[in-house]
């Protein structure tokens, strides 16, 4: 008869063997200046430079997998803040200082980043080479003059050599900036060096999210009819202003803070007791108001205490939604004590499946109640386990993680070797790590 302490003997294994995996996957995507990346039909050719992180390595044209060649602020900011925790917890001085060379050169990268001016990719949207049939997924020229300052800091992309995406894509979006100035505010307080490079773009990415606290933007998950109000964007937003107080001017950030407050007051149901993932809503259905993003937000924002925070019982609420909505309509969760999650009951984005980021996020959340909340510690460890065995039933021999795998078959599908989905394995190993301590 297997015990339940060898039950968990063996996922504890499995998990440090994973993060292990899943740290080799992730560093390969950061300042991968040993690929190249040839798009023939854009006559694009692109290295990534030095402190540019991938979204995912796997060179793919849309057939069916997605190119997600390209350095996402929004992705390399989460993965940004693991390389800051891997920093922290490092071995020894050398491993210490290998990370930190990356965070300091993501920096770097960031920074000229937030200088470019779309000018300067105008020339390449009228080369000969373009092929006729592909030029309806270049950008209008008008809109990529006006890219400058404020502008930039609202693109959700760019090439990884450091230059100007030209393609079409769901913008503007202001997670990102706060998520990179989160990422920056985590670095330091493991112990990171406050550059005056890092200081700079602190101080752009803090004010530029006090600037557009609370406006209508493009969501996490980037759908071009999706230009609203977020709970994911306003969350991470006071998440980077609670955590940067003191840094930008107390009344303009209070302001902004009072502001995101009043509007995420309003992202909760009463009715349906969520949070509502999107307003205005397009449905009153309560399986249609949620959405993962939420999770992601509390779990990033990382909010000391209050609404939106782990101490938010309608949190709660919203999760145990969830897990009632992809119970009841991904086969893949039939008889799991935990179900994988995917993003929402509409997403029809490769099929819709079940998302690593998404599944792990849950029991991140869960693994850092079990450390903040004695009470609740034995309960809330044993729930995340239940997450951590679901998304190691879904995970190849080899460790690979994909975006996502298939509802029914539960197979990968979308791209291969997403860094986004490392950096969340990374992130919740270590918060588990931290709750069994205890």
């Amino acid at each position: 008869m297997v015990t339940v302490s060898t039950h968990q003997n063996q996922l504890a294994n499995w998990i440090a063997a994973q993060a292990l995996r899943s740290a080799d996957a992730m560093e390969r995507a950061i300042s991968a200046t040993q690929m190249t990346r040839t798009r023939d039909n854009f006559a694009q050719i692109n290295v990534p430079a030095r402190g540019s992180v991938l979204a995912s390595p796997a060179i793919a044209d849309w057939n069916p997998e997605p190119d997600y060649f390209f350095h996402w602020v929004r992705d390399s900011a989460i993965v940004m803040s693991v390389v800051a925790d891997l920093m922290a917890d490092a071995a020894d001085a050398r491993e210490r200082a290998r990370w930190a060379r990356y965070f300091e050169e993501f920096v770097t990268f960031s920074l000229r980043l937030t200088e470019l001016e779309g000018e300067s990719a105008v020339a390449s949207l009228n080369g000969e080479r373009i092929r006729p049939e592909v030029r309806k997924y270049l950008r209008d020229e008008a809109e990529l003059r006006a890219l400058s300052g404020e502008t930039v800091l609202g693109e959700p992309r760019f090439n990884a050599d450091g230059t100007v995406d030209i393609f079409r894509w769901a913008r503007p979006q202001f997670d990102g900036p706060a998520l990179r100035a989160l990422a920056c505010l985590h670095f330091i307080a493991a112990g990171g060096n406050e550059s005056g490079e890092l200081a700079t773009l602190l101080q752009r990415d803090l004010d530029f999210t006090a600037r557009h606290a609370g406006e209508r933007c493009i969501g996490p998950w980037e759908e071009g009819d999706e230009n609203a109000h977020h709970y994911h964007v306003g969350v991470v937003q006071l998440g980077a202003l609670m955590h940067g107080r003191g840094r930008i001017d107390e009344s303009t950030r209070a302001a902004a803070e009072a502001r995101l407050r009043k509007l995420l007051e309003l992202h909760w149901s009463a009715q349906h007791g969520v949070y509502v993932a999107i307003l205005p809503p397009r449905s009153d259905a309560r399986d249609d108001l949620i959405d993962t993003a939420s999770l992601l937000a509390v779990l990033d924002a990382d909010l000391a205490d209050g609404a939106h925070s782990i101490a938010d019982a309608r949190i709660w609420a919203t999760l145990d939604a969830l897990d009632e909505l992809f119970v009841k309509i991904f086969p893949i969760n039939a008889g799991r004590a935990a179900p994988a999650l995917g993003r929402s009951r509409g997403d029809r984005y490769f099929g819709g499946g079940a998302w690593y980021p998404t599944t792990l996020a849950a029991a991140s959340l869960c693994y850092r109640c079990a450390s903040r909340d004695p009470a609740a510690h034995a309960q809330m460890l044993a729930r995340g386990d239940e997450y951590m065995r679901t998304v190691r039933d879904l995970t190849p021999p080899d460790g690979s993680l994909s975006e996502q795998v298939d509802r029914t078959t539960g197979v990968p599908v979308s791209a291969r070797d997403l860094t986004w989905s490392y950096a969340a394995f990374i992130a919740a190993a270590r918060l588990r790590n931290m709750a069994v301590r205890l």
